[in-house]
């Protein structure tokens, strides 16, 4: 625990001392290519980060340019609207207040959300994710609003402030709370102005949490360049936007140090769908024996004295490490995969739904029979049992294929699921996942590969992942790990 909190110390001392150092080209390459797809120019965008940061693109801070790029994918940055001909056909707010926070129209044509911190001498002080700001009143929009809910109520009047999940609307005899859910139609206007996207209380690009991984299993989208991330049995690297690689903490504690890189060989973008293909490996230069037979612990026959047989992962007389053929362990261990995602905008207009399909492969398999012992006595009964490997067609060889599926509730909330056949793979309750996760059955630390739990051939799990911001998220689901923690760390 003591070398565990000391590195997630470091890693965060570290994130802090590089969020102060200059922009890195993965963010530049991002910025330019989201501000495209946005309806930016070149010219549109220098002026948009001037006015706004008071530098030009290669003089922004990692964070600047993190806090960017989000604001490009969720579409709270904007082009400049051309419909805008002069400021006097425009209506001034006539209502600002400290302590509003919502998204704020600028007679520019600019958009920033944030909350109004004071009002001093008509200079306004909005705080906003890329730092606090000092606006003339005379440059905020009005805000209004015409809102029918679901019981057939109307609210009309000026938006004091906006949630994820309700709106703060000041009519002529009072301010309201408008619950979103509730809305059954909307109008929207900025400076008086109708805003035709009116309905983006529904809406948003895309969920906080974008997914390299759905439950243990891979998606074909790798991480952004120059990004570090470390989850609770995994940590990686993006080397670039189409390259990373990751390694499971766990083994390299026990002597087994492995490489999983990721490739994406294929990628195809437009503004409502997306699609990629990628290849991966895993390389591990000390893989044990009891690493195979505990994940195949249901593979194994074992023929008990009476002529009965059962499968070792039911029986309690011996412990992996009794099965062991000390003169064959194993040593290189390697897998591949290839992996299909594809993310589209929901129809809805709430987020994107995506889903994954993929199958890996692994040298499991090879001279199995020799690494486990064919005969064992029992030393309390000094009887004889023998051991073999199932001649079952669907041991050949191990495989796993999955097909998974992720759907945006909300900008922090996700929605996940995925279905499998793997050979491999045994169902366990979660005091048995605890003990597998911190070694207490003699397996690795930081793993799941216990010998226990219940054969499970064609299996399901489903969940939910909530972001509590742009680089943590954690996530509840029904099959070990049943708990997933991960972290992010932007342009590490």
């Amino acid at each position: 625990m003591v070398f565990t909190k000391n590195f997630i110390i470091l890693i965060i001392s570290c994130s802090v001392f590089l969020k102060a150092q200059n922009i890195l080209p993965g963010q530049k390459n991002a910025i330019k290519s989201l501000a495209t797809t946005a309806g930016f120019s070149q010219q549109e965008l220098d002026s948009y980060l001037t006015q706004n940061y008071g530098k030009t693109l290669n003089n922004l801070s990692q964070r600047e340019g993190a806090s960017l790029i989000s604001g490009l994918q969720d579409g709270s940055i904007k082009k400049p609207s051309k419909k805008i001909k002069s400021n006097k056909e425009l209506n001034i707010a006539s209502t600002l207040e400290s302590g509003m926070k919502k998204r704020f129209h600028f007679t520019d044509g600019t958009v920033k959300e944030g909350e109004i911190l004071s009002i001093n001498d008509g200079i306004v002080n909005l705080k906003t994710g890329s730092g606090t700001f000092k606006y003339p009143e005379e440059m905020f929009l009005s805000e209004t609003a015409e809102i029918t809910n679901k019981k057939g109520e109307s609210f009309k009047g000026v938006v004091l402030g906006e949630t994820l999940e309700e709106f703060i609307i000041r009519t002529p005899f009072g301010d309201a709370i408008v619950q979103k859910r509730d809305i059954q139609n909307m109008k929207r206007y900025h400076g008086g102005i109708l805003d035709k996207k009116s309905d983006e209380r529904r809406q948003f690009y895309q969920s906080e949490a974008q997914l390299i991984g759905i439950f243990r299993d891979p998606t074909a989208f790798p991480l952004l360049g120059n990004t570090f991330y470390l989850s609770g049995l995994s940590m990686g690297y993006g080397l670039t936007d189409r390259f990373m690689i990751r390694t499971e903490f766990g083994a390299n504690f026990s002597g087994d140090l492995n490489l999983h890189p990721r490739m994406r060989f294929y990628h195809k973008k437009s503004a409502s769908k997306e699609v990629a293909a990628s290849w991966g490996f895993g390389l591990h230069r000390k893989y044990s024996s009891k690493n195979i037979i505990g994940k195949y612990s249901h593979a194994i026959e074992v023929i008990n004295p009476d002529g009965s047989t059962t499968n070792f992962n039911e029986q309690e007389d011996f412990e992996v490490a009794d099965l062991v053929n000390p003169d064959s362990d194993r040593g290189i261990y390697a897998e591949g995969y290839l992996v299909f995602s594809s993310r589209r905008t929901n129809p809805t207009g709430r987020g994107k739904v995506g889903w994954t399909l993929g199958t890996k492969v692994s040298n499991a398999f090879v001279k199995r029979k020799e690494i486990i012992k064919n005969t064992l006595e029992n030393s309390g009964s000094g009887q004889i049992y023998q051991f073999k490997w199932s001649d079952d067609s669907k041991y050949s060889i191990p495989f796993r294929t999955w097909l998974a599926i992720e759907y945006d509730l909300r900008k922090d909330l996700k929605f996940v699921a995925s279905s499998w056949i793997d050979n491999g793979y045994k169902t366990m309750a979660l005091d048995q996942t605890i003990d597998d996760y911190f070694g207490n059955d003699g397996s690795p630390s930081f793993s799941i590969d216990s010998p226990k739990g219940e054969a499970s051939l064609i299996d399901f799990d489903f969940g939910i992942l909530y972001a509590v911001n742009d680089n943590f998220r954690f996530g509840i689901h029904f099959q070990q790990p049943y708990i997933d923690i991960y972290w992010e760390f932007f342009e590490f």
